[in-house]
């Protein structure tokens, strides 16, 4: 039976890409970098294991002894862990020939480790399903002609901090930006916007080619509450390139709160607004 590795961070991606490479007939072999797992991770693969992000040359004899070529990386690893004792030293080992530590500079520098021993990065699209959508309207909700206004500029805003490899969100209203996801993540950066101006339109994009696969951006049901509870009004994300975890409850959730969730890619946001709103659901 051939095998899929699968490098796994937290949260339920690593499931869903688990149980939906056993359908095609695959050996999922998962190595988890995270001190949490899925129970179904666990159900679902032929073997798990436990690899601490200080150890991370251990991944290589593992998928080495597992004999394979191929592997798939889902889930959350937190920036913040990256800064422990241990850790650092790792990764400078790893990236010292990047310019920086950014996110994208260390996947990539991960990624080309991998290919020196035969192991390449699998199109995770293959193993997501449904939950990454076409561009479109996701819900019942529909954006207003203000919206579709910071809707276009925080696209354009989101694409120059990925380029930089600072962070994949941007939070604006008015055609400003009133915050910019970097180490603490999305959910972090959605509240402290509301903090400064309640009313925002969240924008998440992908990193830039050719790494955005190796860390697809994610939203679902907890992006809808938290946005709810700061009061942000919109949700965009960028459309064939973001998951949607459990993309139903995600988008009921957001209809219950009137929230648009909107999936755009770099030419719909130039288009008109009775092309945008096209329906994908």
């Amino acid at each position: 039976m051939k095998k899929l590795g699968l490098i796994a961070g937290e949260g339920e991606l690593p499931a869903v890409v688990a149980r939906n490479a056993s359908r095609k007939g695959l050996e999922v072999i998962v190595v988890s970098v995270s001190r949490e797992i899925d129970p179904e991770v666990s159900r679902t693969a032929g073997r798990v294991y436990n690899v601490d992000l200080h150890d991370i040359s251990r991944v290589h004899e593992i998928l080495r002894n597992e004999g394979i070529t191929e592997i798939a990386m889902v889930g959350k690893v937190w920036r913040k862990e990256t800064y422990k004792p241990g850790v650092e030293e790792t990764i400078e080992r790893l990236a010292c020939s990047e310019p920086d530590r950014a996110d994208t500079s260390l996947l990539a520098a991960f990624v080309r480790d991998l290919a020196r021993q035969g192991i390449s990065v699998a199109d995770h699209l293959e193993y997501l399903g449904d939950a990454v959508p076409d561009a479109g309207i996701l819900g019942h909700v529909e954006p207003s002609p203000a919206d579709w206004e910071d809707i276009s500029f925080g696209f354009s805003k989101a694409k120059v901090i990925s380029e930089a490899g600072i962070g994949q969100t941007v939070i604006v209203k008015n055609r400003s930006v009133v915050a910019a996801e970097a180490a603490e993540g999305t959910d972090a950066a959605i509240s402290r916007a509301a903090r400064l101006a309640p009313g925002c339109v969240v924008v998440k994009v992908a990193w830039p080619s050719p790494n955005w696969q190796f860390d697809i951006p994610t939203v679902g049901p907890d992006t809808i509450g938290v946005m709810h509870a700061s009061g942000a009004r919109v949700l965009v994300i960028e459309a064939g390139k973001t998951i949607i975890v459990r993309r139903e409850d995600t988008v009921a959730l957001a209809d219950e709160f009137e929230i648009p969730v909107v999936a755009v890619g770099e030419v719909d946001v130039f288009e008109d607004n009775d092309k945008r709103r096209r329906s994908v659901r």
